[in-house]
């Protein structure tokens, strides 16, 4: 594990969003524990993992058309879903929780440029 890339990957991916990253943390799956973050809260952690956990699992059970692996998650919340929670599977044992503004962060550059590009950084530096 390269965890200066990790940190690298990071701080690229708060450059990118115009002030629009809230938090940020790549955490164990097992533990939630981070291995890395910007503003790092270990109950948000926590909480995307478990959050992520129980879409999954809501997911299978429904029996939907959807892919039976989820990889991404995304959420908008707040009343004029001024916050959007993205968490992404990594590895078998990673995953990478965020929070973000939407008032600043642009979120297709967030979802067709920087996301892929994290992602597969991410996944090389994890190994």
């Amino acid at each position: 594990m390269n965890v200066q890339e990790v940190r690298a990957t990071l701080t690229e991916m708060e450059d990118s969003m115009f002030g629009g990253l809230a938090a940020i943390d790549v955490f164990a799956k097992t533990s939630g524990m981070s291995i890395a973050g910007l503003r790092t809260s270990p109950r948000a952690c926590a909480l995307f993992n478990i959050l992520f956990d129980r879409i999954s699992d809501t997911l299978k059970k429904t029996g939907l058309p959807v892919p039976e692996y989820v990889h991404q998650t995304m959420l908008r919340l707040g009343e004029d879903g001024q916050v959007m929670i993205i968490v992404v599977d990594l590895s078998d044992k990673y995953r990478m929780g965020m929070a973000l503004d939407c008032t600043r962060a642009q979120l297709g550059i967030m979802v067709s440029v920087v996301l892929p590009d994290a992602i597969s950084r991410m996944r090389a530096a994890l190994g």
